[in-house]
């Protein structure tokens, strides 16, 4: 009984993992297109996560999201913030600093 218990918190545990990074290269591919889109340099190649919550939609609903933090740069000197907010693997609201 306890190494099926055992078994099932290391599957739960691997499975929270692969989830985990399938968000974070959802948000990371949304960060590049943003950044394509504003024709900036999206720098350092990965996306933070920053804040983990509970909000609800328009209709009521409860939602999970998740916020990532990415920088980027007009011109490689001066750096600004970007921000992600997920939905599962999509990207809900994408906010940038003004250049």
């Amino acid at each position: 009984m306890t190494n099926l218990l055992v078994i099932l918190l290391i599957a739960l545990a691997v499975g929270t993992w692969v989830n985990i990074r399938r968000v974070q290269e959802s948000a990371y591919k949304a960060a590049q297109k943003a950044c394509q889109e504003a024709s900036v340099q999206n720098l350092d190649g990965y996306v933070a996560l920053k804040k983990v919550y509970f909000d609800r939609d328009d209709k009521g609903r409860i939602r999970f999201l998740r916020r990532y933090q990415f920088e980027f740069a007009t011109d490689g000197a001066q750096r600004y913030k970007g921000y992600l907010v997920m939905q599962g693997k999509w990207p809900v609201i994408v906010e940038m600093e003004s250049v």
